[in-house]
């Protein structure tokens, strides 16, 4: 193969033209994985399996928590595990999908080197260290840039993988509503014909716990508005999902144009901030709001964020909320005294 038609290929082409055949490859996907990370890291299996018949562990950091998440990985045979259960050490290759090295959403550990990375976040400078790279920004979802890499690889989707990937854009995008490009419809059309119906019907209207009703109670009391922002602030909560969930559902608030949520998690305060002002961008506001103690980032219209505070008692972890509450509503320019009782 000549070395201008190696410079040519897609990046995730030269991975594989360079790996072992029959190989293990470990599938990193960045912690607490929502549905386009899985979805995303389950193409990837796929891809491996047809282009090099490798052996691949799908592995993951947290938890699993969202009811729809858990469905979705139960019901469609979606294989993964804790990656702390993995021995990193008994693989050929790692690679890491919607996520990068050193993002601070992903448990691979530092001093290991991906050697392919496959994201739709902004580029992080540590990502160039990998051996192959491909990172669109462009792209809603990461699932549709897994997606055309099936198609353009005829490589046979199945009726799960096919009912994975159209949820993993479907959510991403909140129904191709939110951050989805023209290329996010395109591969969600080609998707839906494959897909079982019933099945992501079943997934949008999972059951959830008892216990779910009783931390939206507390999001609900605990929720202030501030102008044209409403900020909710949970205590202890049983999975970080649960906090991007209702960010998700404050956002609904009408005249609302920003959400930011935040609630403790294993030593860690997690933050997830929605809006529909595309005038700004999420992503970068939650950078500036976790510096310089805390990770994050996202894209223009939805970010997350975690601030480790693994040594500070509950006092101290409310102040710490009350901050990061008043450093968000400075970067949008509404006074933090302002704030009045969501009901």
């Amino acid at each position: 193969m000549s070395a201008d038609h190696k410079k040519s290929q897609s990046p995730l082409l030269r991975f594989f033209s360079r790996f072992p055949r029959g190989g293990k490859l470990l599938i990193v996907t960045h912690d607490h994985p929502d549905p386009d990370s899985i979805s995303s890291a389950a193409a990837l299996s796929e891809i491996a399996s047809n282009l090099a018949r490798a052996k691949t562990t799908i592995a993951y950091g947290g938890v699993i928590g969202r009811a729809e998440n858990a469905y979705m990985v139960k019901h469609l045979d979606l294989k993964l595990k804790p990656i702390d259960r993995i021995d990193l050490s008994g693989y050929d290759r790692i690679a890491m999908v919607d996520t990068q090295p050193q993002a601070g959403n992903n448990a691979l550990p530092s001093g290991v080197i991906a050697d392919l990375v496959i994201d739709h976040h902004p580029l992080i400078k540590a990502t160039r260290k990998a051996v192959c790279a491909d990172i669109r920004t462009e792209y809603g979802a990461l699932a549709s840039v897994m997606t055309e890499y099936l198609f353009k690889l005829d490589i046979k989707v199945s009726t799960g993988l096919a009912t994975a990937l159209l949820y993993g854009i479907k959510s991403e995008t909140q129904d191709l509503g939110r951050g989805a490009y023209p290329v996010d419809i395109e591969c969600y059309l080609k998707l839906f014909p494959l897909a079982n119906k019933r099945a992501l019907s079943k997934i949008v209207n999972s059951r959830v716990p008892r216990d779910y009703f009783h931390y939206l109670k507390r999001a609900i009391q605990h929720s202030q508005v501030a102008g044209n922002a409403v900020i909710t602030r949970l205590p202890e909560v049983p999975n970080p999902d649960i906090i991007s969930e209702f960010a998700d559902l404050m956002l609904r608030l009408e005249g609302a144009a920003w959400a930011f949520c935040s609630g403790y998690y294993k030593g860690a305060v997690y933050l997830s901030v929605r809006t529909t002002n595309v005038r700004k961008n999420a992503g970068s506001l939650m950078s500036h709001i976790v510096r310089p103690r805390g990770t994050g980032g996202g894209h223009c219209l939805m970010a997350g964020g975690k601030v480790d505070s693994p040594s500070l008692g509950l006092p101290q972890l409310h102040k710490l909320q009350g901050q990061l509450e008043n450093k968000f509503l400075a970067l949008i320019h509404k006074d933090h005294h302002s704030r009045s009782p969501l009901t």
